[in-house]
């Protein structure tokens, strides 16, 4: 899509996917490289192994760079050294390079634009030149990240038309301003609300010069109550007809009962509860359907004549069935969550010399001894022997890890170091301690014999 960007001094390679920019002095070479492999969708990874094929594997030797590029429902940002972008998205923010010693790379969703605003000594004029793909110099650029809907492509030639809609279903009534089309998935409460409003506001006849309105449409049936949020499909409620009730529906006290006596002698015989409520006179026979003793496992009394057929249970089981209820509630499902988030995917994998092949899904040490001290959360790293006789090979050696989806080297400062063989180029020997982004095709030499091949998942 377009991008606006005001004539300036700085590389800038733009693509329909986004755009790159470079230091000052950036050689054509890798600016059309990169504008090549950006076109093909090989993204960030493509950009960074421009660089290092441009630089050296040397992570001192990559100039400053800042990226933007489409990726899924997002835009991938990445940002080194003193370039930094304005991110216009749902929680707007700066990213900036400045004080990372790699990049600073995330993905930010709901994009709507992304501004290069201009450097130290840059003019100050509006970007309004518009460009969709190629080089320029720019000071600063503005990509409208939301852009239009991408028009539907037009049919071939020779190719058949749509097939019109059938004849027998009725046109569906254009959305007006006093009712607006419903929404795909709608609740029984919308569909009731909607046939209030339309009962109590009638649409307005049409005018006599327009051609008959077509027949009403009759509304569809409502979906199931079981995709409406919020609502409760009550063929998925388990029926207790089959189980112990409190009441159950034969009960004698669900049935109509005579009035209650006027003495309370009468009523004590007739109704056994005196030892709830004392020497009452007006008494509840449903309030007073569990007995002490019940409570205590103790069988209970006899029911007298018209209390209730025994059918309802005692408070113990009462208790029982709530406390196994709340049991089962709390009992681990197969749906409860891991302890730790999943590992994205891995960038490629590691081939010892030794036969040993491991994926480059977490950190990997290898050495004589190898331990890290490096650990967060649950991600422990792998951990790699290999056999030294001649001892020139460190106890822990040399560190892989993935930083987004590039793969870094690190010699932990040994004392024969470790030797970078990349097809091409000169044997370069690793800085101890610093980070090298290394390539798919690319071969580490720790010594005595012991090579580590670092190969793609393609």
């Amino acid at each position: 899509m377009p991008m606006l960007y005001a004539p300036g001094s700085t590389p800038v390679v733009v693509t329909p996917r986004g755009f790159a920019v470079f230091e000052h002095g950036a050689s054509a070479a890798l600016l059309a490289r990169v504008r090549s492999v950006v076109a093909d969708g090989r993204g960030l990874g493509g950009v960074i192994e421009s660089l290092t094929g441009a630089y050296g594997a040397s992570l001192t030797a990559i100039p400053s760079f800042a990226v933007a590029l489409a990726e899924g429902d997002g835009v991938r940002i990445a940002v080194r050294g003193d370039f930094a972008f304005d991110i216009d998205a749902d929680v707007p923010e700066r990213v900036s390079g400045a004080g990372v010693t790699t990049w600073t790379e995330r993905v930010v969703r709901g994009v709507r634009r992304v501004t290069l605003p201009s450097g130290p000594g840059e003019g100050t004029d509006p970007p309004e030149l518009p460009v969709a793909d190629g080089v320029v110099l720019a000071a600063t650029i503005v990509w409208d990240a939301a852009g239009p809907a991408v028009p539907a492509a037009p049919a071939a030639p020779g190719e058949a038309a749509p097939t019109a809609a059938p004849a027998a279903a009725a046109p569906a009534a254009a959305p007006t301003a006093e009712a607006p089309a419903p929404a795909a998935r709608a609740t029984r409460a919308d569909l009731a609300a909607a046939s209030l409003s339309s009962a109590q506001h009638p649409a307005p006849a049409a005018p006599t010069q327009q051609p008959a309105a077509a027949p009403p449409v009759v509304p569809a049936p409502a979906p199931a109550i079981a995709g409406v949020p919020g609502m409760i499909d009550s063929s998925t409620v388990q029926s207790v007809a089959g189980d112990e009730t409190l009441l159950p529906e034969d009960s004698e006290l669900s049935q109509p009962r005579p009035e209650a006596p006027a003495r309370g002698d009468d009523v004590a015989s007739t109704t056994g509860y005196d030892h709830l409520w004392g020497a009452t006179v007006i008494r509840s026979v449903e309030d007073a359907a569990v007995r002490p003793d019940e409570e205590d496992g103790a069988p209970a009394a006899p029911a007298a004549p018209g209390d209730h057929d025994g059918a309802t249970i005692s408070l113990a089981q009462a208790r029982a069935l709530r406390a196994g209820r709340a049991a089962a509630e709390q009992a681990p499902s197969s749906t409860t969550p891991p302890l730790a988030p999943p590992r994205p995917p891995a960038p490629g994998r590691i081939r010892v010399s030794t036969g040993q092949v491991l994926l480059l899904d977490r950190t990997v040490v290898i050495g004589r001894r190898p331990r890290s001290t490096r650990v967060s959360g649950t991600d422990l790293p792998h951990l790699v022997a290999v056999d030294s006789p001649q001892q020139d090979i460190s106890r822990s050696h040399v560190e892989l890890r993935v930083e987004g989806e590039s793969i870094v080297a690190t010699d932990l400062r040994t004392t024969n170091g470790t030797t970078l063989l990349r097809p091409g180029s000169d044997p370069v020997r690793l800085h101890p301690g610093e980070a090298t982004v290394v390539i798919p095709g690319d071969v580490l030499d720790l010594g005595d014999g012991i090579t580590v091949a670092i190969e793609g998942l393609t």
